[in-house]
């Protein structure tokens, strides 16, 4: 839990170009590329016209490639937003690109609660995308995501031996029966308000005993894109790793400026007895320097905080309500269908009472992770409940969503399909309304909602589908 980095880890530009097992750029003549330097939000892509992708190349790139020639290769990272909006994080994290010289492609079309199949096509274009219509590095092909996009990330790297690695933000695994086909490196992200914490926190002594190569960097965040600050470290890890594997140069000069930052930064965590994020900071450096440098006094000082009474008491705190935490979520599931509203308002009172004098900071962002926890579980159950067609249900979870989160738009759209589905032209159009007062702006998912075809010569609904986007 380091504070941020300055280094300048401007390497990946001399990366050697492998080709790939899934078929690497066609022959031909000079694709025209996109301008660079410019984040464009919506290119569709060829195989599939009806699905578009955010990109952007770093300005160094040429605006001609040719597949066949010697032309300059790129490392190239996927991005998968759980909205479907890969411009958002092109547009965040695009300045990082321009920094250390990679290519961003963001899918827009990679989504919460598609099927299987669906998430794969979407992925499958994404590739054919950046195999036959970009200068990628194909040694170097990189995934990252957030939360449900996170999971499409490690999915699609568990069956792709050509993923060199996966960035993984606010979620980790997806559920699945079989282990891993391919092994690949993974850099965790996630916040101490984050809800997959205790997720996170798991995966981290999982991936230890599979052996993958990974690191989970936990920083001061809720359930949300991380700062460019975590990202770069993310980067700033493969970078290294990179070293390690032969594919970049050793640089010693660089490993000294990020062992000095470092240490600055563990020496001011400790001032401030912030052990847990101190340990983190060592534990990282470790993990970057690993094959590259003398780790002697390093481990040692490791060894040294991690023996200490102030760490283990601090350690022992966090384990105390992690498991906790995990007791409340089992707690919150079973209460869904069997708990009253009047209930179901004292609880969530009692968990956004964070003025309460007892509370400990910790217990303070273990409620905040309970009420977002809560939010999301309330939220895959409605969806779930409403596609197939249990209206009573539907009701009961909406009801309590929406105490949950009373400025989400989501439990609003949800009531407007119900009523849809019961063909209520009025509740339909009025729970829409609401949604969209509250900030729904998804025109797309409310022109493919079937149930909206009683509504749709409406006034009004013409009205509300031209303010969205």
């Amino acid at each position: 839990m380091a504070a941020n980095l300055k280094v300048l880890l401007f390497l990946f530009l001399v990366l050697p170009v492998l080709s790939c097992s899934s078929g690497s750029a066609k022959k031909g003549g000079d694709i025209l590329l996109p301008q660079a330097g410019k984040v464009h939000e919506h290119i569709s892509c060829n195989a599939s016209t009806l699905l578009t992708y955010a990109l952007y190349l770093p300005s160094a790139c040429s605006n001609h490639f040719n597949a066949a020639a010697a032309s300059k290769r790129y490392p190239v990272i996927l991005v998968f937003d759980p909205s479907g909006d890969g411009s958002f994080p092109v547009k965040r994290f695009s300045s990082l690109a321009e920094k250390y010289g990679f290519i961003l492609v963001g899918s827009n079309d990679s989504r919460n609660m598609q099927t299987p199949e669906e998430s794969q096509a979407v992925v499958q274009a994404m590739f054919d995308e950046i195999e036959n219509r970009l200068p990628i590095d194909t040694s170097a092909i990189y995934l990252m995501g957030f939360s449900g996009g996170s999971r499409v990330s490690t999915a699609t790297a568990m069956y792709r031996p050509f993923v060199k690695g996966v960035i993984g933000c606010g979620a980790g695994f997806p559920s699945v029966v079989q282990p891993p086909k391919y092994k690949f490196d993974y850099f965790g992200i996630v916040g101490l308000g984050d809800f997959n914490l205790t997720e996170m926190v798991a995966l981290d002594k999982t991936l230890a005993q599979m052996q993958f190569r990974h690191f989970i960097l936990e920083f001061d965040g809720i359930h949300a894109w991380p700062p460019q600050s975590e990202i770069e470290k993310a980067w700033n890890w493969y970078t290294f790793n990179s070293m390690k594997d032969g594919r970049l140069k050793k640089n010693d000069s660089l490993i000294r400026v990020f062992s000095s930052s470092m240490t600055a930064d563990y020496d001011s965590l400790v001032k401030q007895g912030r052990l847990l994020y101190a340990r983190q900071n060592l534990a990282f450096q470790v993990s970057c320097l690993d094959g590259l440098s003398d780790l002697g006094e390093l481990k040692s000082r490791l060894a040294s905080l991690e023996g200490s009474v102030e760490y283990r008491e601090a350690i022992k705190k966090f384990s105390d309500v992690l498991g906790k935490e995990q007791k409340e979520q089992q707690m919150l599931m079973e209460a869904l269908y069997s708990k009253d509203l009047k209930w179901w308002k004292s609880r969530i009172e009692k968990y956004r009472d964070n003025n309460n004098s007892r509370l400990s900071p910790e217990d303070t962002l273990m409620n905040h992770r309970l009420l977002a926890f809560l939010g999301l579980f309330c939220y895959s159950n409605a969806n779930a409940l409403v596609k197939q067609n249990n209206f009573e249900q539907t009701e009961i979870v909406v009801a309590v969503y929406s105490l949950v989160e009373p400025e989400n738009p989501e439990p609003w759209y949800v009531l407007a399909v119900l009523s849809g589905k019961k063909n209520d032209t009025v509740k339909t159009l009025d729970y829409l309304k609401k949604a969209c007062d509250k900030g729904f702006n998804n025109k797309a998912r409310v022109q493919a909602q079937p149930a909206f075809d009683i509504i749709r010569t409406s006034t009004l609904y013409f009205d509300l589908l031209n303010k969205m986007k």
